[in-house]
């Protein structure tokens, strides 16, 4: 067959999306065309070593061509090499600028390191360029939802909606009517988005919003009806609301003997760990590293078995290269801090003296007192409550709610007073941990910070915060609008606030190294990597906090 044959024939299995028929044609000819049509096929096969070495073949004999620049960039941003796939994307607008495929490669880059600014500026010039591109439209909503332009995001994706209803719009518009408080918005488009395409995301929201609103029989079917190729997140939403026989039936129902994979022993490994059951978490974590013995995931729970059985040595070899990996990542930093306190092993970690510190906040100028101030900071705050229950991902416990919308967002008068009196003791707290680079939180300190996150956490009765951490923060905080009087008269300290123990048990590390007693006014900074919890509040007084993170600017 000549060349020419080869080609018409590898194009027409391409254009009918028979890749491996269009590969077999197409490989070997010489014709740039042809091997970049090879290479796309193979990769659309799941080929990646072969798609690369097509890539690599074509782009040495078409370094100007900007199609296959671009291609192959999409090919390396798929697997998450960012800065090869700026090169290639860089390259294509060298020789065909205002490409929009390229400019769209550039703004996913920006969105995959969080740049949310660089991302809406080459979105907003594709759009310029493409006005009815669906993909830029949807980037560019993704970016101003996450730098708190809800109203103009939800402007985006209703136009999406309308155009087409696609789960991905659907979803992302649940996502902006969430942060603006339209619950029931957000619950009827995450609805829409599961009935359209049920996945672990929509399917994880929709039940969230539902547990929250207090529909608590709406929200056990909703889980109980879940598809079998959902059976993992069903488990896994019953052991967050707490029903941790709820969810080991469910587990022994959903997975029978023949069908037990990756997933299910992950699913056991996160109730095991829930029921503080050592021996199974490991058993079943072990399991699931059998599939895959770099998930990450299960890494993390192989870590925490390794902690529990008492083996932090063992621990500490399966952090290190995570740590190297993710340096910035409080998550791994917090293993570590529990692996090097079950050692009694000298750390910079350890020094949670220097690093949890109290301050008082400056009171606002036009307030005489700092109980006037918090009187009326917790009406602003009780009023941004539109729920009846807690989140189910986060780490509060018993009676209690959080807002979803960050309180940065709000524009309420004594809201933006809090914001603007925390300044001073952010400013003292940098100054007083310094700049030691051997100590993850202040090797980062360059003096200028940004607030990623802030939100209000109201408990009642009964409810406390797990121990936990924020692993994409830098620096996290608690600041008390009001506590009970029982924090003022309890011998065993309910209402306060504990540093340095993780919620599983481990030997030698599961009490906390440093305890806080809450105070109206006072603002607690520490690493985002600090393990830290709260004890319950016995009686039905109230705890409203406002704890922010902050990240360096």
């Amino acid at each position: 067959m000549s060349s020419s044959d080869a080609y018409k024939q590898g194009l027409a299995a391409f254009r009918a999306k028979k890749y491996k028929k269009a590969l077999r044609f197409l490989e070997d000819l010489s014709d740039p065309n042809a091997i970049h049509l090879a290479a796309v096929s193979a990769q659309k096969l799941g080929e990646d070593a072969h798609a690369e070495s097509l890539y690599n073949r074509v782009a040495k004999v078409s370094p100007t061509d900007a199609n296959i620049a671009n291609n192959y960039g999409h090919f390396l941003l798929a697997a998450g090499r960012l800065s090869e796939a700026r090169e290639r994307f860089q390259q294509a607008l060298k020789y065909a600028a205002g490409l929009p495929a390229a400019l769209i490669g550039l703004a996913k880059i920006e969105t995959r390191l969080e740049n949310w600014e660089n991302a809406k500026t080459i979105y907003r010039h594709v759009l310029q360029l493409s006005p009815n591109s669906r993909v830029a439209a949807y980037g560019l909503g993704t970016a101003l939802l996450e730098t708190g332009e809800a109203d103009t995001a939800k402007s985006f994706f209703s136009k999406l909606v309308e155009t087409t209803e696609t789960p991905e719009a659907m979803f992302m518009l649940g996502r902006t009517y969430l942060e603006l408080d339209a619950i029931d918005d957000a619950q009827t488009s995450f609805q829409r988005s599961y009935q359209i395409n049920p996945t672990e995301h929509t399917l994880r929201n929709l039940a969230n919003v539902t547990w929250m609103k207090g529909e608590t029989a709406r929200f056990h079917q909703l889980i109980d009806s879940a598809p079998s190729s959902l059976s993992s997140t069903a488990v896994e939403l019953a052991v967050e609301c707490g029903e941790l026989e709820r969810a080991r039936h469910a587990w022994n129902r959903r997975f029978m003997p023949g069908s037990i994979d990756k997933s299910a022993w992950l699913t056991r490994a996160i109730i095991a760990r829930a029921e503080q059951n050592e021996q199974d978490l490991s058993h079943s974590i072990d399991k699931a590293l059998e599939y895959d013995s770099n998930d990450v995931y299960a890494l993390d729970l192989r870590i925490v078995a390794d902690l529990m059985l008492g083996n932090p040595e063992l621990a500490l070899t399966r952090i290190a290269p995570l740590r190297s990996k993710y340096p910035n990542s409080q998550h791994w930093i917090a293993h570590e801090f529990v692996a090097s306190r079950m050692l009694n092993r000298e750390s910079p970690l350890l020094d949670v003296d220097s690093f949890v510190r109290a301050y008082d906040i400056e009171l606002p100028p036009q307030y005489e007192s700092i109980e006037r101030f918090n009187n009326d900071l917790a009406d602003a705050l009780k009023a941004c409550h539109k729920f009846k229950a807690r989140p189910l991902n986060q780490s509060l416990r018993g009676h209690g709610t959080q807002t979803t919308r960050s309180l940065t967002e709000q524009k309420h008068p004594v809201i933006n007073s809090y914001i603007r009196s925390l300044e001073a003791p952010i400013r003292q707290y940098l100054a007083d941990i310094g700049q030691d680079p051997h100590h993850p939180t202040s090797a980062r300190n360059n003096g200028a910070y940004r607030i990623s996150g802030m939100w209000s956490v109201w408990l009642r009765g009964k409810g406390c915060h797990e121990s936990h951490v924020h692993p994409h923060g830098w620096i996290s905080s608690a600041y008390y609008v009001s506590v009970p009087d029982e924090t003022n008269t309890s011998p065993s300290r309910q209402g306060w606030i504990g540093f340095g123990a993780p919620p599983y048990r481990t030997l030698g590390a599961s009490e906390p190294l440093k305890w806080l007693q809450p105070r109206p006014g006072r603002v607690v900074l520490f690493p985002s990597f600090m393990w830290h919890g709260t004890n319950p509040i016995s009686t039905d007084a109230e705890r409203l906090t406002a704890p922010f993170d902050l990240v360096p600017n």
